[in-house]
Protein backbone atom coordinates (compact mmCIF):
# COMPACT_ATOMS: atom_id res chain seq x y z
CA UNK A 1 0.00 0.00 0.00
CA UNK A 2 2.90 2.30 0.76
CA UNK A 3 4.28 1.77 -2.76
CA UNK A 4 0.90 2.53 -4.25
CA UNK A 5 0.62 5.75 -2.30
CA UNK A 6 3.95 6.86 -3.76
CA UNK A 7 2.96 5.97 -7.34
CA UNK A 8 -0.42 7.70 -7.26
CA UNK A 9 0.96 11.26 -6.98
CA UNK A 10 3.40 10.48 -9.81
CA UNK A 11 0.64 9.17 -12.06
CA UNK A 12 -1.55 12.16 -11.31
CA UNK A 13 1.32 14.53 -12.03
CA UNK A 14 2.01 12.81 -15.38
CA UNK A 15 -1.65 13.00 -16.34
CA UNK A 16 -1.79 16.67 -15.45
CA UNK A 17 1.34 17.37 -17.50
CA UNK A 18 -0.14 15.54 -20.50
CA UNK A 19 -3.36 17.46 -20.19
CA UNK A 20 -1.56 20.82 -20.25
CA UNK A 21 0.98 19.87 -22.93
CA UNK A 22 0.91 21.68 -26.25
CA UNK A 23 0.25 20.12 -29.64
CA UNK A 24 2.17 16.95 -30.36
CA UNK A 25 3.63 18.57 -33.45
CA UNK A 26 4.97 21.64 -31.66
CA UNK A 27 8.72 21.51 -31.16
CA UNK A 28 9.08 18.18 -32.98
CA UNK A 29 11.09 17.40 -36.10
CA UNK A 30 9.89 15.15 -38.91
CA UNK A 31 12.22 13.55 -41.45
CA UNK A 32 11.67 14.30 -45.13
CA UNK A 33 13.43 14.87 -48.44
CA UNK A 34 13.29 17.99 -50.57
CA UNK A 35 11.42 17.54 -53.84
CA UNK A 36 9.81 19.37 -56.72
CA UNK A 37 6.51 18.62 -58.42
CA UNK A 38 7.91 18.75 -61.95
CA UNK A 39 10.61 16.15 -62.60
CA UNK A 40 10.00 14.46 -65.94
CA UNK A 41 11.64 12.46 -68.71
CA UNK A 42 11.21 14.15 -72.10
CA UNK A 43 10.73 12.16 -75.30
CA UNK A 44 10.47 13.06 -78.98
CA UNK A 45 7.08 13.80 -80.52
CA UNK A 46 8.23 12.65 -83.94
CA UNK A 47 10.12 9.78 -85.57
CA UNK A 48 13.54 10.74 -86.86
CA UNK A 49 17.31 10.98 -86.40
CA UNK A 50 18.84 13.33 -83.81
CA UNK A 51 20.91 15.86 -85.74
CA UNK A 52 21.69 18.47 -83.07
CA UNK A 53 21.81 18.66 -79.26
CA UNK A 54 21.45 22.13 -77.79
CA UNK A 55 21.85 21.59 -74.03
CA UNK A 56 23.97 19.59 -71.60
CA UNK A 57 23.54 18.16 -68.11
CA UNK A 58 23.36 20.78 -65.40
CA UNK A 59 22.25 23.52 -67.79
CA UNK A 60 19.38 25.79 -66.76
CA UNK A 61 16.73 26.17 -69.46
CA UNK A 62 13.60 28.25 -69.94
CA UNK A 63 10.20 26.98 -70.93
CA UNK A 64 10.08 26.45 -74.70
CA UNK A 65 13.86 26.37 -75.12
CA UNK A 66 15.14 23.89 -77.73
CA UNK A 67 16.78 20.78 -76.26
CA UNK A 68 17.54 18.84 -79.45
CA UNK A 69 16.54 18.76 -83.11
CA UNK A 70 15.85 15.90 -85.50
CA UNK A 71 17.01 15.85 -89.12
CA UNK A 72 14.42 17.96 -90.97
CA UNK A 73 15.63 17.79 -94.58
CA UNK A 74 12.79 15.53 -95.72
CA UNK A 75 10.26 17.62 -93.80
CA UNK A 76 11.58 20.84 -95.33
CA UNK A 77 11.10 19.44 -98.82
CA UNK A 78 7.54 18.42 -97.97
CA UNK A 79 6.83 21.90 -96.61
CA UNK A 80 8.16 23.54 -99.78
CA UNK A 81 6.09 21.22 -101.96
CA UNK A 82 2.96 21.86 -99.92
CA UNK A 83 3.57 25.60 -100.00
CA UNK A 84 3.89 25.65 -103.78
CA UNK A 85 0.73 23.60 -104.11
CA UNK A 86 -1.06 26.03 -101.81
CA UNK A 87 0.12 29.04 -103.81
CA UNK A 88 -1.04 27.44 -107.05
CA UNK A 89 -4.44 26.64 -105.53
CA UNK A 90 -4.70 30.21 -104.22
CA UNK A 91 -3.99 31.62 -107.68
CA UNK A 92 -6.60 29.36 -109.30
CA UNK A 93 -9.11 30.36 -106.65
CA UNK A 94 -8.53 34.07 -107.28
CA UNK A 95 -9.04 33.60 -111.03
CA UNK A 96 -12.24 31.65 -110.41
CA UNK A 97 -13.51 34.38 -108.10
CA UNK A 98 -12.84 37.03 -110.72
CA UNK A 99 -14.59 34.98 -113.42
CA UNK A 100 -17.48 34.23 -111.08
CA UNK A 101 -18.13 37.96 -110.70
CA UNK A 102 -18.61 38.12 -114.47
CA UNK A 103 -20.79 35.00 -114.34
CA UNK A 104 -18.31 33.08 -116.51
CA UNK A 105 -17.61 30.40 -113.90
CA UNK A 106 -20.37 28.41 -112.24
CA UNK A 107 -20.77 28.46 -108.49
CA UNK A 108 -19.99 24.73 -108.31
CA UNK A 109 -16.58 25.28 -109.93
CA UNK A 110 -15.83 28.12 -107.54
CA UNK A 111 -16.70 25.85 -104.61
CA UNK A 112 -14.37 23.21 -105.99
CA UNK A 113 -11.47 25.69 -106.28
CA UNK A 114 -12.15 26.89 -102.74
CA UNK A 115 -12.11 23.35 -101.39
CA UNK A 116 -8.84 22.57 -103.21
CA UNK A 117 -7.22 25.64 -101.72
CA UNK A 118 -8.39 24.77 -98.18
CA UNK A 119 -7.05 21.22 -98.55
CA UNK A 120 -3.69 22.54 -99.82
CA UNK A 121 -3.48 25.07 -96.97
CA UNK A 122 -4.31 22.40 -94.38
CA UNK A 123 -1.60 20.13 -95.83
CA UNK A 124 0.96 22.95 -95.67
CA UNK A 125 0.06 23.74 -92.06
CA UNK A 126 0.21 20.06 -91.09
CA UNK A 127 3.71 19.74 -92.51
CA UNK A 128 4.78 22.91 -90.68
CA UNK A 129 3.40 21.52 -87.42
CA UNK A 130 5.36 18.31 -87.97
CA UNK A 131 8.46 20.39 -88.64
CA UNK A 132 7.93 22.10 -85.29
CA UNK A 133 7.75 18.70 -83.61
CA UNK A 134 11.23 17.94 -84.87
CA UNK A 135 12.51 20.31 -82.19
CA UNK A 136 12.18 18.88 -78.68
CA UNK A 137 11.57 21.77 -76.29
CA UNK A 138 11.53 22.22 -72.52
CA UNK A 139 7.94 21.99 -71.23
CA UNK A 140 8.83 24.15 -68.23
CA UNK A 141 11.76 26.11 -66.83
CA UNK A 142 14.26 24.03 -64.90
CA UNK A 143 17.60 22.24 -64.98
CA UNK A 144 18.65 19.43 -67.32
CA UNK A 145 19.52 16.65 -64.89
CA UNK A 146 20.11 13.95 -67.52
CA UNK A 147 20.90 13.90 -71.24
CA UNK A 148 20.28 10.59 -72.96
CA UNK A 149 20.09 11.93 -76.53
CA UNK A 150 22.98 11.21 -78.90
CA UNK A 151 23.82 12.61 -82.31
CA UNK A 152 22.68 10.13 -84.96
CA UNK A 153 20.28 8.38 -82.58
CA UNK A 154 17.10 7.08 -84.20
CA UNK A 155 14.03 7.91 -82.16
CA UNK A 156 10.52 6.53 -82.56
CA UNK A 157 7.66 8.52 -81.10
CA UNK A 158 5.59 5.51 -80.02
CA UNK A 159 8.46 4.02 -78.03
CA UNK A 160 8.68 7.12 -75.80
CA UNK A 161 12.41 6.66 -75.26
CA UNK A 162 13.60 9.48 -72.98
CA UNK A 163 15.98 12.02 -74.49
CA UNK A 164 16.36 14.27 -71.44
CA UNK A 165 15.34 14.50 -67.82
CA UNK A 166 14.24 17.96 -66.71
CA UNK A 167 13.80 19.03 -63.10
CA UNK A 168 12.09 22.24 -62.04
CA UNK A 169 13.80 24.46 -59.50
CA UNK A 170 10.63 25.82 -57.94
CA UNK A 171 8.62 25.29 -55.90
CA UNK A 172 10.90 23.38 -53.55
CA UNK A 173 8.79 21.17 -51.28
CA UNK A 174 9.06 18.78 -48.33
CA UNK A 175 6.44 16.16 -47.41
CA UNK A 176 5.81 15.07 -43.82
CA UNK A 177 3.18 12.92 -42.12
CA UNK A 178 1.72 14.23 -38.89
CA UNK A 179 -0.25 12.31 -36.25
CA UNK A 180 -4.03 12.39 -36.38
CA UNK A 181 -4.35 14.43 -33.19
CA UNK A 182 -2.70 17.39 -34.91
CA UNK A 183 -5.24 17.55 -37.72
CA UNK A 184 -6.99 20.65 -36.37
CA UNK A 185 -3.84 22.25 -34.99
CA UNK A 186 -1.91 22.70 -38.22
CA UNK A 187 -2.98 25.54 -40.51
CA UNK A 188 -2.05 26.63 -44.01
CA UNK A 189 0.74 29.20 -43.84
CA UNK A 190 2.13 27.95 -40.53
CA UNK A 191 5.89 28.62 -40.35
CA UNK A 192 8.41 25.79 -40.04
CA UNK A 193 12.17 25.41 -39.97
CA UNK A 194 13.83 23.13 -42.52
CA UNK A 195 17.24 21.78 -41.55
CA UNK A 196 19.35 19.64 -43.91
CA UNK A 197 20.51 16.52 -42.03
CA UNK A 198 24.06 16.59 -43.40
CA UNK A 199 24.35 20.36 -43.84
CA UNK A 200 22.72 22.01 -40.79
CA UNK A 201 24.31 25.36 -41.61
CA UNK A 202 22.11 25.49 -44.71
CA UNK A 203 18.90 25.55 -42.68
CA UNK A 204 16.07 27.63 -44.05
CA UNK A 205 12.43 28.42 -43.39
CA UNK A 206 9.21 27.22 -44.93
CA UNK A 207 5.44 27.39 -44.74
CA UNK A 208 2.69 24.81 -44.67
CA UNK A 209 1.54 24.73 -48.29
CA UNK A 210 -0.94 21.82 -48.34
CA UNK A 211 -2.84 19.76 -45.79
CA UNK A 212 -4.35 16.51 -46.99
CA UNK A 213 -8.14 16.36 -46.73
CA UNK A 214 -7.94 12.65 -45.83
CA UNK A 215 -6.17 10.56 -43.19
CA UNK A 216 -4.42 7.25 -43.60
CA UNK A 217 -6.36 4.86 -41.32
CA UNK A 218 -3.51 2.36 -41.24
CA UNK A 219 -0.92 4.76 -39.83
CA UNK A 220 -3.21 7.34 -38.23
CA UNK A 221 -1.39 10.16 -40.02
CA UNK A 222 -2.12 12.83 -42.62
CA UNK A 223 0.09 14.37 -45.26
CA UNK A 224 1.42 17.92 -45.06
CA UNK A 225 3.43 19.64 -47.80
CA UNK A 226 5.80 22.42 -46.84
CA UNK A 227 6.98 25.01 -49.34
CA UNK A 228 10.66 25.58 -48.65
CA UNK A 229 12.33 28.95 -49.08
CA UNK A 230 15.33 28.59 -51.38
CA UNK A 231 18.37 30.69 -50.54
CA UNK A 232 20.67 30.98 -53.60
CA UNK A 233 23.67 31.19 -51.27
CA UNK A 234 22.83 27.79 -49.77
CA UNK A 235 23.59 25.52 -52.69
CA UNK A 236 22.93 22.36 -50.68
CA UNK A 237 19.19 23.01 -50.93
CA UNK A 238 18.20 20.85 -53.86
CA UNK A 239 15.73 18.04 -54.66
CA UNK A 240 16.51 14.76 -52.92
CA UNK A 241 18.29 16.31 -49.92
CA UNK A 242 17.44 14.72 -46.56
CA UNK A 243 16.00 17.28 -44.14
CA UNK A 244 14.21 17.64 -40.82
CA UNK A 245 11.04 19.73 -40.82
CA UNK A 246 10.70 21.40 -37.42
CA UNK A 247 7.47 22.91 -36.20
CA UNK A 248 7.87 25.79 -33.70
CA UNK A 249 7.86 24.95 -29.98
CA UNK A 250 5.19 27.57 -29.42
CA UNK A 251 2.70 25.59 -31.47
CA UNK A 252 0.95 26.57 -34.64
CA UNK A 253 -0.95 29.75 -34.99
Amino acid sequence: MKGLSVLCPLLLASAAAAATAGPATAGRAYPSHLMVEQDVAISSRLDGIVSAIHVERGQAVEKGQALCTLDTRALDLEIDEAQQEMKLSAAELERSRALAKEHIVAAAELDEKTARYEVARARWERHKEMRDRAVTRAPFSGVVTERYARIGQKVIEDEQEPLFKLTAREPLLARVYLPEEDLLRVKLGDPVEVVPVKFPDAKTSGQVHFISPVLDPASGTFQVLVRVRRDPAKTALRPGLAVLVKFPAGGTR
